[in-house]
């Protein structure tokens, strides 16, 4: 038998405001523990090393460590695409507060058209970025 968690408006609204920051500290220690402990056993990427280009995700974890730094321009100069991962995470958050506020709406697109596009765009990038 399957039980469902349910929780009260004011619980879903202090979990919703508790989440950035929650997820601010997590990021900041998931970077802390990447750089102490995985980085050095972390391959350079193969489309780089064999070609020169840059793959669509060359530079994201330069990204992200740019933006737990809080610097917004060295974070777009390391990888634009994370601006796509942030904006896709706002939207989510926002849905999560339409929900518990009694309103529900999908911002998120969740037709593969869109995902395809998606993934059309990541790869128009890739090929951009390593042109211009």
């Amino acid at each position: 038998m399957k039980h469902k968690l349910i929780l009260k408006k004011w619980q879903q609204i202090t979990l919703l405001c508790l989440l950035p920051v929650l997820a601010a500290g997590g990021l900041l220690l998931a970077k802390d523990l990447y750089v102490r402990y995985v980085i050095r056993w972390v391959p350079p990427c193969l489309l780089r090393t064999l070609t020169g280009w840059q793959c669509p995700s060359c530079g994201m974890t330069h990204a992200v460590f740019a933006l737990c730094r809080l610097d917004l321009i060295e974070a777009l100069r390391q990888n634009a695409l994370l601006i796509f991962g942030v904006v896709l995470a706002v939207l989510l958050y926002a849905e999560m507060w339409l929900k518990a506020l009694g309103k529900p709406k999908k911002l998120i697109p969740r037709s593969g058209g869109f995902w395809i596009g998606a993934l059309i765009f990541w790869l128009g990038y890739a090929v951009l970025r390593n042109v211009v």
